[in-house]
């Protein structure tokens, strides 16, 4: 056979053994399929490469994670409920959120039960009161207790304070903090909250008006 012609085959054998280099903009590898994005929260995720490595590396703790512990996967369920409740498509929250779970997930305590006191971290607690922003007056808004001391309330009717029941588990964040307060003066902080039994999920500030308000 002519040197030629097989120098030719041998490249050309080369060529259909090398790896295919990474598309250019190709979307980022998150722990789910970013083609089928649906949410906000998912399409955030995989519109930024740092937020979908942080959502790989978690979704890779947890399976780790869930071999010790089958009874992990309600309570994430509820976690992903909260944060996407409580983040949307806001990927500063969501990198908090998923940031403090990886910590958690990572280690081998059980999810704390004290009231949150840093933005992404959350909690597993259980509501002690489902009522009315006014007590008594059903179309005056919801409200919410939680036996960790969280505190929520609304104007309007929420549809997963309203399905809940005193005593369910529940998975508490908080979302947010106000921002310039009063000294003493620290309302408006926002909780993301996730009724365990029910999967409903909801996010609400602790009072009616931020600090400094009336």
């Amino acid at each position: 056979m002519p040197r030629a012609l097989v120098g030719g085959l041998l490249l050309a054998a080369t060529l259909c053994v090398t790896p295919a280099a990474p598309t250019a903009g190709a979307a980022p590898q998150a722990s789910f399929d970013c083609a089928r994005a649906g949410t906000p929260t998912e399409k955030a995720i995989c519109g930024d490469a740092g937020l979908a490595t942080l959502d790989l590396a978690l979704s890779q703790a947890y399976q780790a994670r869930l071999r010790r512990e089958p009874d992990l996967r309600q309570q994430q369920r509820g976690w992903l409920r909260a944060r996407d409740a409580g983040c949307g498509a806001d990927r500063p929250c969501m990198k908090a959120f998923i940031r403090a779970r990886l910590d958690w997930m990572r280690g081998a305590a059980p999810m704390p039960g004290r009231l949150p006191t840093v933005v992404g971290q959350c909690s597993l607690t259980r509501e002690s009161v489902r009522t009315n922003r006014f007590e008594g007056e059903p179309d005056s808004g919801s409200a919410a207790v939680f036996a960790n001391g969280a505190r929520q309330v609304s104007y309007d009717r929420v549809p997963g304070i309203e399905a809940s029941r005193a005593g369910d588990p529940a998975v508490v964040c908080l979302a947010s903090l106000p921002e310039d307060c009063p000294p003493g003066d620290e309302r408006g902080k926002v909780y993301a909250s996730a009724d365990l039994r029910t999967l409903m999920a909801w996010a609400l500030p602790d009072a009616e008006h931020l600090c400094g308000g009336a």
